[in-house]
């Protein structure tokens, strides 16, 4: 019987632990579906994980670049930076700033008409609601 409990305990733990990674994510087909401005709410480095506060512009702009701004958390000022990205087998390729040649890659996690879930990058998810 112990056994049995204990068995079933560690099941239950599994699929928790492999549920961030069996959902399916959200394919773009090119930049339309995320061109515009995006307000980052939060991050976090999983989905059932406590979110941080962010309050940062990321406004994705039809020539291929991102440009972000607002209070950087890391830098503890205000900035403004922008990088080249592209859409490419349905997820997000930009450049590394500071990192030439190296990219950040996220997967649209989940998204709707007013918000967007992104996986990937320095962060794990980025919680975004649009402008």
């Amino acid at each position: 019987m112990r056994i049995q409990l204990a068995f079933a305990f560690g099941a239950v733990l599994s699929l928790g632990a492999f549920s961030e990674l069996a959902w399916a994510d959200v394919a773009l087909k090119d930049n339309t579906e995320i061109l515009g401005k995006w307000t980052l709410e939060s991050v976090a480095p999983g989905l059932a994980k406590p979110k941080i506060e962010e309050n940062r512009l990321w406004e994705f702009r039809s020539d291929g670049v991102v440009v972000t701004s607002g209070y950087n958390r890391h830098f503890k000022r205000d900035d403004t930076q922008q990088f080249k990205y592209s859409v490419v087998d349905g997820k997000i390729k930009a450049e590394d700033p500071g990192r030439p040649g190296k990219t950040l890659d996220y997967a649209v996690h989940e998204k709707s008409e007013n918000s967007m879930i992104l996986k990937g990058g320095m962060e794990g998810f980025y919680f975004f609601k649009k402008n």
